[in-house]
């Protein structure tokens, strides 16, 4: 959505907004120049409809129509009078919304395709927010722009009047905003008093400052209704101290988080009337004897013809340090004629009316330290003295005392989890992967089958010694039946022989197929990816761990390494399951040191007390073993504390 411009200058926009015109010769009150109901202008329809309706909503549709009408005057090239129905009109939607029961508004009158547009229904909606008249225009948004105006009961607002315009429409935007406003008399707006002479009343910007709405978004809406009221350019307040004035808001909308001329050259007025301690304008006043460079700079730098900044402290005199007193400071600008005396001693009067308002807001906003400092100081009689270096050392007081609180010392060390045993599977012989049944993070039981070597070559061998088995033990009986004792005993060394050899490959063929030992988890060995391929003699196939006996190594870094002994308790979280904890006890401690990620660390084991199915061999997380009681301080800042002495050791003589 576009943000919304700001409202066209009331300044500019002829006679104020609400306030109905003298009558001419036969025309309705209230009615354009130029506008006769009575005689033959475009639109005597709606002007009858107008002046005769009876109820709210036929008033508000009669309006509407004949605003249409009139704006299509007042483009070139848009539709007027009796050819409004054949040329293209530069409304393109529009509609007007009534104060309903409560605090609700409901459309009493539309007209055109355009009344469902999300960005008109938001143009409105921020009309009703801030309560003045709000454009927006925004190309990327397609051939249109957004108007809304608000209406006005006196100080009450009832409702609001949208229009969405083709962008022909964009040059006459000021001429259709003061035709707009000044038919908004037909709602029965109050006139809100003179320009210039009447400021808002103090009820309206009172309720405006103590609403719900952040402090920001209350002097918007009070920057506008006052610019409204006085018809002036701008209106800008500001607050803080002297010279850390901060611009808060302005009557044309929102303030930008960076530092702009705008602001700058609006801020260093503000602080130009801070410090001198009294109103400032310019051109400058009888009597005013105070240096205005800051307002040259500002009324040059924007355009405007004059500038006048009141300034107001937020503090009775004396509640405050010198330099450090709160101040609120209210800028007008305008084109035109100066100010006269009167304005400008009515617009001192309002901003010494709002000063005391800020004032109350600000120390309701303030945080929980800022309440606690003001009653200290408070107590002590001296406020905004003594109650800072009180608060300083109750401060200090406490850290100290925090610093000394003993508190459970915890050795910090990474943690891996492991099994009690590990256990291989090895290849018995050299073969041939056959086939691969289980996987890395498999659960197997007892007795299962892992994987099988290829027997092929092994059974061939088997028929071959049974052969020379059979032909051994005929050749022995036959030699004995010879009485060849020789031959029969080589004979009977050969049948030996073959029978050794057929245990051994009865042997390999028993051991071809790889079995659990135990009910375990596989923790390592994929060889699923070598299907055929060679393996040799103790080749490594599977590794596994049991699933219930688990032991945890923790790596504790050589400056915490002297703090741990065995028999020591702690708990153990784990990465991959951060929201439980397991207890641990520290079992054996293995004085060798490892180098990782450019630190040393010693070896310490310890044992997994509680068991939990969800636990995987492999898993890593934070130990924390505890090693007794030590200071925070200390605590936090051993490891400091450790490299100082360090290097104090290595420094000295």
């Amino acid at each position: 959505m576009a943000e919304p411009l700001a409202a066209s200058d009331p300044s500019s926009a002829g006679p104020a907004p609400g306030a109905a015109p003298a009558a001419a010769s036969g025309a309705a009150p209230g009615a354009p120049p130029g506008a006769n109901p009575a005689g033959g202008s475009p639109g005597q329809a709606s002007w009858r409809a107008l002046l005769g309706a009876g109820e709210a909503g036929q008033a508000a549709q009669a309006w509407l129509d004949l605003a249409v009408i009139l704006i299509g005057q007042a483009v070139p090239g848009g539709a007027s009078g009796a050819a409004a129905e054949g040329a293209a009109s530069p409304v393109l939607g529009a509609f007007v919304a009534l104060r309903q029961e409560g605090a609700r508004y409901g459309r009493a009158a539309t007209h055109g395709e355009g009344t469902a547009s999300f960005l008109l229904a938001k143009a409105a909606e921020r009309c009703l927010q801030l309560q003045r008249t709000v454009v927006q225009n925004d190309e990327a948004a397609g051939a249109a722009f957004q108007l809304a105006l608000p209406l006005m009961a006196g100080y009450r607002l009832e409702g609001v009047v949208a229009f969405e315009l083709s962008r022909a429409a964009l040059p006459q935007l000021d001429r259709v905003t003061r035709l707009l406003q000044w038919g908004l008399g037909w709602f029965g707006r109050g006139a809100p008093g003179e320009a210039g002479t009447a400021a808002a009343p103090a009820a309206e910007w009172l309720e405006l400052l103590t609403a719900g709405a952040d402090l920001a978004t209350a002097l918007e809406a009070v920057c506008s209704l006052l610019a409204g009221q006085w018809a002036v350019g701008r209106v800008s307040i500001g607050l803080g101290r002297a010279g850390r004035l901060r611009l808060r808001a302005t009557s044309r909308g929102r303030l930008s988080t960076l530092q702009t001329e705008f602001i700058l050259a609006l801020a260093a007025a503000m602080e130009e009337a801070v410090e001198s301690g009294a109103p400032l304008c310019l051109p400058p006043r009888e009597g005013q004897v105070a240096a205005i460079g800051a307002h040259q700079r500002l009324c040059r730098a924007h355009g405007v013809a004059w500038a006048a900044t009141f300034p107001v402290p937020l503090s009775p005199q004396g509640a405050s340090p010198p330099g450090r007193a709160p101040w609120m400071a209210l800028t007008v600008e305008g084109e035109g004629a100066p100010p006269a005396p009167e304005q400008m001693a009515l617009w001192q009067g309002v901003a010494a009316r709002l000063a005391p308002v800020l004032a109350l807001r600000g120390q309701a906003e303030r945080g929980l330290l800022g309440h606690a400092g003001a009653a200290l100081g408070a107590a002590l009689g001296r406020p905004g003295r003594l109650w800072k270096p009180a608060l300083a050392l109750a401060a200090a007081g406490a850290l100290l005392g925090l610093a000394l609180l003993p508190v459970p010392f915890r050795v910090n060390a990474r943690a891996t989890l492991e099994g009690s045993v590990k256990r291989s599977i090895a290849a018995p012989f050299d073969g041939y992967l056959a086939e691969a049944l289980a996987r890395p993070g498999d659960r197997v039981a007892a007795g299962t089958l892992l994987a099988r070597m290829e027997d092929r070559e092994l059974r061939l061998q088997r028929l071959d010694y049974e052969g020379r088995l059979v032909e051994s033990r005929r050749q022995a009986d036959e030699a004995i039946g010879r009485r060849d004792m020789a031959t029969a005993g080589i004979a009977t060394a050969r049948r030996m022989q073959a029978e050794a050899e057929l245990r051994l490959i009865d042997a390999h063929l028993a051991r071809t197929g790889f079995v659990a030992p135990f009910d375990a988890i596989v923790i390592a060995g994929d060889p699923s990816q070598s299907i055929g391929a060679p393996l040799r003699r103790g080749e490594v196939v599977y590794e596994l761990s049991p699933l219930d006996d688990y032991r945890v190594t923790l790596e504790v870094e050589e400056g915490d390494f002297a703090a741990i002994a065995a028999g020591q308790q702690g708990r153990l979280v784990l990465a991959s399951l951060p929201y439980g904890d397991w207890p641990i006890r520290v079992t054996a401690v293995t004085p060798l040191a490892s180098a990782r990620d450019g630190r040393n660390s010693f070896r310490v084991e310890a044992r997994l007390e509680q068991r939990d199915a969800a636990l995987r061999p492999g898993m890593q997380g934070i130990g924390k073993v505890e090693a007794g009681t030590a200071p925070l301080a200390w605590v936090w800042g051993r490891s400091a504390l450790a490299w100082a002495r360090l290097k104090l050791w290595a420094w000295l003589p």
